[in-house]
């Protein structure tokens, strides 16, 4: 049971602890009660009605206290290294911290987060490290569940990931990349949605003057990765099929024009109100492989909860329309945790999605985002109790398998509820290249449009850079410029360390 406390306090004594990992593991404990960092420079006075964690280190043992009303309750301490996490000091030092607040929390908390000590978003990362250390998956099963403390379960699911990724991953060269266009028109704004959304129908005059500077940004793109490979393209957004026909007729023609050989072109068309037969007839012409319908859910009443137009009947015309026109694959996306839902609802749900047989199905957990409508007035909704998601992501899980689909890639956000996860699902061979990409971080992604990243990844040494495109759709396409001057910086550099390594060898 989770205890409520008017205030948490993390007190580290230790400079070398990076305070954002102990912080994330302890609020998957504490939930939405505020918790506060204090360091061991901070002069701040704990609250008297506070639960406090006290991190410390003395002749290279880490203790970690819990203190209720500054009187002492319990405590762990080990010897550092008392355990191998097979990462460098700083990693490790970090991680001996948390395994210590994970088993002294969990035992007068009594409660054990499925995915223990990890914290990050990308735990698939640390099954990778440990099978590159060249252990066997059932090795990385031990090390996962003894060191890092996740549940039998959770660890089995990232090693089979890790398996399922690694052909995909292990045909990247240095020279391949792929491309993700942002299209931030939507025809409503959803409560949880955290990107600048721009309202389509309010935005009409502005769309062209966008795409043209999308193809510009595209162009220059073509230009200065003359010494690469396209892999994938991706369109999402927003809403990509907000944009009338005919501005996505002349961007899909300058994609197929510039980047005809790539592997994968896959259009977001989340919402079936955007969408019609002349809409799908025209991706399928211009090579579109794999589009998402998205449901969310397939509860009326919680669609309109979320801020959308469309109803559930309307998502399975449009995917049985997808189907007929012949579009390759058709991803659709859940959330669990939607207000007033429980696992009847995602029952309901699940069952209706499985009578259209989708090629890929990917389940989100809610998560509380800044600048959300949801976190600006959560008072507002219902929040569905942590038991019950977990129970919807059994579910789902157990309807990906009866259906034939595995997991193929998992990530998991800041704030998200219950401290659970995202996963993708896909039948047998059948997963999307660029979400393998973008989540394990072992391909440059050039980002193009207003809000996007590119993440410049050096294979050679393994460095990733990232740089970010103008939030403002104005100052975007006033400033690109700009941004393609850094862009082909970034491509320089990368291009004069491979050089350089040819030189010294």
């Amino acid at each position: 049971m989770i205890r409520v406390m008017k205030m948490i306090y993390i007190l580290v004594d230790d400079n070398r602890i990076k305070t954002h990992d102990p912080y994330e593991l302890v609020r998957a404990f504490y939930g939405n009660s505020k918790i506060n960092i204090i360091g061991p420079d901070s002069k701040e006075t704990l609250d008297k009605l506070s639960e406090t964690i006290h991190i410390s280190l003395q002749d290279e043992v880490y203790k970690v206290s819990l203190l209720r009303n500054n009187i002492l309750v319990d405590f762990e301490k080990m010897s550092y290294p008392g355990k191998d996490f097979f990462r460098g000091d700083g990693a490790s030092r970090n991680n001996t911290v948390k395994y210590l607040i994970y088993r002294l929390l969990s035992r007068n908390l009594d409660t054990k987060p499925p995915w223990g000590i990890l914290t990050g978003i990308r735990p698939v990362k640390v099954a990778k490290i440990l099978m590159d250390k060249g252990l066997s998956q059932e090795n990385i099963i031990e090390v996962l569940t003894d060191s890092y403390l996740l549940s039998p379960d959770k660890a089995r699911l990232i090693a089979d990931v890790s398996i399922t990724q690694k052909p995909i991953l292990d045909s990247l060269d240095k020279n391949s990349y792929s491309i993700y266009i942002g299209i931030p028109f939507c025809p409503t704004r959803c409560f949880y949605c955290s990107f600048p959304t721009l309202i389509a129908d309010r935005n009409n005059d502005i769309m062209k003057e966008y795409v043209d500077s999308l193809i510009e940004e595209l162009e220059d793109t073509y230009s200065m990765m003359c010494n690469w490979h396209p892999n994938t393209v991706y369109i999402g957004g927003g809403t990509p099929t907000s944009l009338p026909k005919e501005l996505m007729s002349k961007l899909l023609f300058h994609i197929n024009m510039r980047f005809g050989g790539i592997k994968e072109l896959t259009v977001e068309a989340g919402r079936p109100d955007t969408i019609d037969r002349e809409y799908l007839e025209l991706l399928k012409s211009n090579r579109v492989d794999r589009i998402s319908i998205n449901p969310q859910t397939m509860d009326d009443n919680t669609l309109r909860i979320i801020g959308r137009k469309h109803s559930a009947k309307d998502i399975v015309e449009a995917y049985r329309l997808s189907k007929e026109i012949g579009i390759e694959t058709v991803n659709m996306d859940l959330i669990v945790g939607l207000p007033g839902e429980n696992r009847r609802s995602v029952g309901e749900t699940l069952k209706i999605i499985g009578r259209l047989e989708p090629d890929n199905l990917t389940v989100h957990t809610l998560a509380v985002k800044k600048g959300s409508e949801f976190i600006l007035d959560r008072e507002k909704y219902e929040i569905t109790p942590t038991v019950e998601i977990q129970e919807m992501l059994r579910m789902a899980s157990e309807f990906a398998k009866e259906n034939g689909m595995i997991p193929y890639y998992l990530y998991r956000q800041k704030q998200i509820m219950g401290n659970f996860e995202n996963i993708g699902y896909s039948k047998k061979d059948n997963p999307s290249l660029y979400n393998v990409s973008i989540m394990e971080e072992k391909e440059t992604i050039i980002g193009i449009g207003m809000g996007s990243t590119s993440k410049f990844y050096n294979k050679l040494d393994k460095t990733i850079d990232t740089l970010a495109n103008f939030r403002s759709i104005r100052e975007y396409m006033e400033r690109l410029s700009e941004l393609k001057s850094r862009k082909r910086q970034k491509i320089n550099e990368i291009e004069a360390s491979w050089s350089k390594l040819y030189l010294d060898t």
